[in-house]
């Protein structure tokens, strides 16, 4: 037979697609936990028997499944070209097959779009209706029909990994000069094999330009990231089918992070895609979707593209290993909820929500998801000033429940909402990186307000009240100090740059301690210009602690440090402003009698 029957196809995936409860799921897939191995699935027409690599033979012709647009698959034709040992991995050799059809090849048979990236998972059949493997390599350096395919048996065994994935593979001389005498050019050939890209497409209406900045600034893999359909997931689920769309999610809602491939196999543990892995996680909580393709995109440099619209959850991807990734119909992915409140004096204003399923990268979505939604609601980009609070809530490994909060003023003069989601991302990193305990982020609130004029102050001068006076403390003179006495100070704040602001004073009365004939040092900073730490903490809660109560960026802060022979004494005072402050100003000073 051709390809598998889509009648039976059809019956089969929509009683695959019957939720079932979690426990049973659980249950389901403990056995391949357990044995290390999947045993060999029962052979019906959506799970079909693996066909064995030796028995493949240069020129045997094959059939396939794949979508270039909507979610109906579409039939490839082919032939096997050979096997390279090793190709994918130590002991997974990579099948290689030279396929036409669908938006491959045009009526004569010349290169259209070639292997594009989103056929991941394409399944590719022998005559007899067994599953030779998935398309998941294609010819680096412009579009090919060549496409390097991972083997059934691998992908049904997704729990046997060994050795590190090459990310290239060699062609042998032999098959260079017959794929060259099929017409792929030397380049290719030179190039090799590559893992057929799976670019995490993020939708919110950023740029590349935008997307690329947010990914260098939070350590992200930015060549991954790319600018995806505009729409947020559609509500209403597709249908799982083999050679149908298939998405894992890492986020969906107004922030969606997805990589759309294709569905391999569904058997009655699960259905196998992609051919390879997307994060290569290991155990993975991301979610499962089905997707509408619009059309496959023509990249002369880096190869075709699919572009598609993810649909609605139908479950969770609980492996993403080396040959495949494995997602459970009917199971629900935990989730970080993440909800905001954005309004601006423009008069416009949102509520926002996005869904998180991969827990380490709550704090990049959660500051892509505040970037979106503040782009949107300030529709522009430019100077600006902000009030944002922040609540996070997080469980322990021991179960201990938590609350974070903190609210803080910015003001940037090139892109204020840059600017605030940076404190976002910085607080959910330190959180989700603490030393103390190993913590689950279960929701994150986020509320902002955005100004069109620029509300910024900086640190010009320092005085000290002496004999009923006001003298100026100059950087060049030694402060001279009274132990135990009170260290009356006054800080002059000038406009910045643009700043709106008004000239003024603040006020900071710090305690001198009573350490006679030490020397030690005044500075008096704009809260945006002090790095605070949190390595004084013994705890989880004490970091939060020490988080809630750092300097604002509205504040002014007179620290007094004296040297002593047990170590520095430190004593500060805060004064607090309206508008975002920065600068700083640093003397020595000298405690007398």
């Amino acid at each position: 037979m051709s390809h598998p029957s889509r009648s039976l196809r059809s019956r089969c995936v929509r009683a695959a697609l019957v939720v079932v409860s979690t426990s049973t799921l659980a249950a389901a897939v403990i056995p391949i936990a357990a044995t290390g191995s999947a045993a060999e699935p029962a052979a019906t027409a959506d799970c079909p028997d693996p066909f064995p690599i030796e028995s493949l033979e240069d020129g045997q012709p094959v059939t396939g499944l794949t979508v270039s647009r909507g979610t109906e698959p579409d039939d490839i034709t082919g032939e096997i070209v050979g096997t390279l040992e090793d190709g994918i991995a130590p002991g997974i050799d990579m099948i290689i097959a030279r396929l036409s059809g669908s938006e491959i090849t045009n009526p004569d048979g010349t290169v259209k779009r070639g292997i594009w990236a989103g056929m991941s998972g394409s399944p590719v059949y022998a005559e007899d209706g067994s599953l030779i493997g998935a398309v998941s390599y294609g010819l680096s350096w412009s579009p090919s029909d060549y496409a390097g395919i991972t083997p059934a048996a691998e992908m049904y065994r997704v729990r046997d990994y060994g050795g590190a994935m090459s990310r290239t593979v060699g062609v042998p001389a032999a098959m260079a000069r017959t794929m060259r005498a099929d017409g792929a050019s030397t380049a290719q050939t030179d190039q090799g094999f590559r893992r057929l890209r799976m670019p995490i497409a993020v939708s919110g209406g950023l740029s590349n330009k935008r997307i690329d900045k947010t990914a260098e600034r939070y350590d992200r893999p930015a060549k991954r990231l790319i600018a995806g359909p505009g729409a947020r997931l559609a509500e209403e689920p597709t249908e799982l089918v083999p050679g149908g769309n298939l998405a894992g999610s890492l986020s969906y809602g107004d922030m969606s992070l997805t990589g759309t491939g294709t569905a391999t196999a569904l058997c009655d543990d699960g259905v196998l895609a992609f051919g390879h892995p997307f994060l290569w996680s290991g155990d993975s909580t991301l979610s499962m979707h089905g997707a509408k393709a619009l059309y496959i995109e023509t990249d002369q440099f880096f190869g075709s593209y699919k572009i598609s619209n993810p649909t609605g959850p139908v479950g969770q991807i609980t492996q993403d290993r080396l040959a495949a990734i494995l997602g459970i119909p009917g199971m629900t992915p935990p989730t970080t909820s993440i909800t905001s409140r954005v309004t601006a004096t423009n008069g416009n204003e949102r509520d926002g929500t996005t869904k998180v399923t991969q827990q380490d990268w709550t704090d990049y979505i959660s500051a892509l998801h505040m970037l979106v939604n503040q782009d949107r609601v300030l529709d522009r980009i430019g100077k600006g000033s902000a009030k944002l609070g922040l609540t996070v809530d997080l469980k322990t490994a021991r179960g201990d429940n938590l609350r974070f909060s903190r609210s803080d003023v910015f003001a940037n003069r090139w892109d204020i909402s840059i600017a605030t989601v940076d404190d976002v991302w910085w607080n959910l990193y330190r959180i989700l990186n603490n030393k103390f305990a190993k913590v689950e982020i279960t929701d994150v609130n986020v509320t902002s307000n955005l100004e069109d004029a620029f509300h910024a102050l900086r640190v010009a001068k320092v005085q000290r009240r002496v004999a009923g006076r006001w003298i100026t403390l100059n950087r060049d003179n030694t402060v001279r100090v009274r132990a135990g006495s009170t260290l009356v100070l006054r800080t002059r704040l000038l406009p910045r740059g643009e700043s709106v602001d008004s000239p003024r004073w603040v006020r900071t009365d710090v305690q001198v301690p009573n350490r006679p004939r030490r020397s030690g040092t005044l500075s008096v900073t704009g809260g945006a210009s002090i790095h605070t730490g949190t390595g004084g903490a013994d705890s989880l809660e004490e970091m939060l602690r020490m988080m809630r109560r750092a300097p604002h960026n509205n504040d002014v802060v007179a620290s007094l440090r004296v040297r002593t022979g047990d170590g520095p004494v430190l004593r500060k005072a805060r004064g607090t402003v309206a508008s975002h402050t920065t600068g700083w100003k640093y003397f020595d000073i000298r405690v007398i009698r």
